[in-house]
């Protein structure tokens, strides 16, 4: 155990060396067009610094608990729980997350010059997965042409269509998985998922291809269709996640300020718990109600002993059950570990891909509730869940395969949801995919307005004022709605 933190720390130094080079300039650019930079940095700790810095992006505070976390319906600030736009944070968030894809680009294109494939390919991997998270929160994106100033002097790139990146991303994670071959170059020490395992990078590529289809199988069901064949015909080939040791985890050292797990970081530490973010009501009711074994992990009791989520909806700042006395916290595992981690995707989403595929018929065979029952398990067991309890939920009204009022699918969906605590823009993106659960109480500031939570980020200030190819035509209603995605085929939600 020693030896493996000695090595997380050392990784981890390798980092904090590169993001001393990087901040030499203020522009991103000017290192991208610098002749001189990938003699001076290595390829694999310009992709282990892109990883930290996607990670602290996507799962920390703003994104990861108070927009998309509230807007997923799995948490919520008390006293703040409305939408809110802040010039400042919202063109953070986006520099950022490009940022990150910059770094995965930088490092793909040194990578292929020293010779090393399987670095190149996990880079592209980033790359795209990122690109996905980017695109579900804002839609159009500038991809393409991103990242080409230095080879191209494309200074204004183009905005794509999220129908586009998504055909691009396809195809980067198919040409990945096969480049992703032994022997073919070390990742190195940057690897902080997977500490340089080419099997598990390629089912990641795999996975997030299956998720991708899946995204945008109520739109274009062929295309989607023919994706998921691919992949479930052709295991040997195109191998995906299967256990929990397979999961895209990135562990944190928590040896360090800067090296805390974001939430831990925002939260404060176990043993006083103050801060204003809680759990929601559409999550926490729902696993109260069906009794699930995941409650008391992801969540803590109240000061008075019972489980409550912050309820949005008009009149919510003076409901007596929103004070902070009465709103349980987020629990430990998530929220308060300082070696926590940021859940880039895990195996439980795979297995729930294959239940809604078969059951929907999207793919030949297949047993979707062996798959649907084989999502929960992995889910619970990633949780800690006892093979006892685990086996009684799966006999409840409600959960069990059959049973009930609520259709198969339905269940399947629900499920998924549940299982993406602390992977929020996803949890939000399947949410507003396939409008399980309902989330009908949106934010008091809304509440006259709409029937649902918002459907895409703003894009930020700076975007629109410097990149000449922004397009004016984007729709933007009270500020984060906007109109509904590509793949969001849902009627009567406004």
């Amino acid at each position: 155990m020693k030896n493996i933190l000695t090595n997380k720390i050392a990784k981890l130094l390798a980092i904090c060396s590169v993001m001393t080079a990087i901040s030499c300039t203020e522009d991103w650019t000017e290192m991208n067009i610098n002749p001189n930079q990938p003699s001076v940095v290595p390829a694999s700790n310009i992709f282990g610094a892109g990883l930290t810095v996607v990670a602290g992006q996507l799962f920390g505070e703003r994104i990861g608990i108070y927009y998309t976390g509230t807007w997923s319906g799995h948490l919520a600030a008390s006293g703040a729980g409305d939408y809110e736009f802040r010039v400042d944070i919202n063109n953070g968030q986006w520099d950022n997350l490009f940022r990150g894809m910059a770094y995965f680009e930088d490092a793909r294109i040194n990578a292929i010059r020293e010779g090393n494939n399987n670095l190149a390919a996990v880079s592209l991997i980033m790359k795209a997965y990122t690109a996905q998270q980017v695109s579900d929160m804002w839609g159009d994106i500038p991809y393409s042409e991103a990242f080409k100033l230095g080879t191209e002097n494309i200074l204004n790139p183009a905005f794509d269509s999220h129908e586009k990146v998504y055909t691009q991303i396809l195809s980067e994670l198919a040409e990945a998985n096969t480049m992703l071959t032994a022997g073919a170059g070390t990742i190195g020490v940057g690897d902080f998922m997977f500490a340089g395992d080419i099997t598990k990078w390629k089912k990641f590529a795999n996975s997030i291809r299956l998720r991708v289809a899946m995204r945008m199988s109520n739109v274009a069901p062929q295309a989607a269709a023919t994706v998921i064949s691919q992949i479930l015909g052709n295991p040997a080939t195109f191998p995906v996640f299967e256990t929990n040791a397979d999961n895209a985890y990135l562990k944190w050292p928590g040896i360090a300020t800067n090296n805390i797990e974001p939430w831990r970081a925002r939260l404060g530490v176990p043993t006083n718990k103050q801060d204003q973010y809680r759990t929601n009501h559409d999550l926490i009711s729902r696993l109260v109600e069906m009794e699930d074994p995941r409650l008391p992990i992801y969540a803590d009791k109240n000061q008075n002993g019972f489980y409550n989520g912050y309820r949005m909806g008009i009149g919510q700042s003076g409901f007596p059950l929103n004070n902070n006395q009465n709103l349980s916290h987020i629990g430990n595992r998530f929220g308060y570990d300082d070696r926590g981690f940021s859940p880039f995707m895990h195996a439980a989403q795979v297995w729930f891909i294959k239940a809604e595929a078969f059951e929907r018929g999207l793919v030949a065979g297949g047993n979707a509730r062996e798959a649907y029952e084989r999502g929960i398990t992995i889910s619970m067991l990633d949780n800690g869940i006892p093979h006892a309890d685990i086996d009684k939920y799966l006999q409840k009204t409600g959960v069990a395969w059959g049973s009930g009022t609520t259709p198969n699918l339905e269940k399947i969906r629900l499920q998924n949801w549940i299982s993406l605590y602390k992977q929020s823009v996803e949890a939000w993106a399947e949410n507003r995919r396939t409008d399980v659960p309902k989330l009908v109480n949106v934010s008091n500031d809304y509440a006259a307005n709409h029937n649902r939570p918002p459907f895409r980020m703003a894009y930020p200030a700076n975007e629109i004022a410097f990149n000449e190819s922004y397009p004016n035509t984007v729709k933007q209603v009270d500020i984060f709605y906007g109109d509904k995605l590509w793949w969001d085929t849902r009627q009567g939600v406004y």
